[in-house]
This record gives structure tokens, C-alpha cells and sequence, in this order.
């Protein structure tokens, strides 16, 4: 609205009457955006904190949403099951970097990224001289 040109005091109006009928409500929105970065994005913590702050969820309530009890685990291993098959024939390294990279930028933390990798790198796909099969 404030680009839109109106004025403050009529900003202020209109925000107060949605939250008092129930449409505006930060708290059920950061739970909506927290399921869908888990669920459907598979973002770890940081990413889903990016998140919310990009939709301009205040601090307090990203700090109270429990975002520090999201399961990355079980995201990543699904996006590694899901993206390794795209590496087929590339060196081992190269996939690990790679993986490592796409997991990274999407918030998970260093400690679930080595875990995931090192499960998905000893077992789940072949390797013949180091190169995904």
C-alpha cells in the first residue's frame, strides 16, 4: 500500500481492521510457510529463516516458530536420492561437490550435508572407478 502512494494513518487503518477479523495473522502464516519449505522445498534451517524473513515475518515470531527442531535429515536425503541420478557418469568428487552446493544454498546446516553424503556415497548407487554408475 505504501508504494501504491497511500498514506500512513490509512495503512494503519486497513491492517488493524484485517487483523481483527483474522486475516492477517503472522503466526499462521510463518507455520504455512514453514511446512511448505520443508515439506516441498526440502530446505534446511537457515533456508526456511531466509524464508520467513523474506516474507517479512518479525524476529520474535521466527524465533518462536521452532524452526530449530526442522528435521533436515530427512529432506536432504530425499533431494540427493532425487538429484544424484542426474550425475551418472561423473566422477565421484564432482558429485559430492556438487550435492554438497545444492544442499548448501538451500540452508542445510555442514554437519547434516556431510552425514546425508556420506550415507549416499557408500551405499544407494554403484561406483566403478569412482564414477556414479
Amino acid at each position: 500500500m505504501k508504494r501504491k502512494g497511500f498514506k500512513k494513518d490509512t495503512i494503519d487503518a486497513t491492517i488493524l481492521a484485517l487483523k481483527e477479523f483474522g486475516l492477517v495473522d503472522d503466526r499462521a502464516l510463518a507455520g504455512d510457510l514453514i511446512s511448505f519449505a520443508v515439506n516441498r522445498k526440502k530446505l534446511g534451517m537457515r533456508g526456511v529463516k531466509a524464508l520467513l524473513q523474506k516474507r517479512g515475518i518479525p524476529e520474535d515470531i521466527i524465533n518462536s516458530s521452532g524452526i530449530d527442531t526442522i528435521d533436515e535429515t530427512t529432506g536432504a536425503e530425499e533431494l540427493v536420492r532425487k538429484k544424484i541420478k542426474l550425475f551418472k557418469g561423473l566422477p565421484k568428487e564432482k558429485v559430492k561437490r556438487r550435492l554438497y552446493g545444492m544442499l548448501q544454498r538451500r540452508g542445510h546446516c555442514a554437519e547434516t550435508i556431510k552425514r546425508v553424503l556420506d550415507g549416499a556415497m557408500e551405499g544407494g548407487r554403484t561406483w566403478s572407478d569412482g564414477v556414479v554408475e
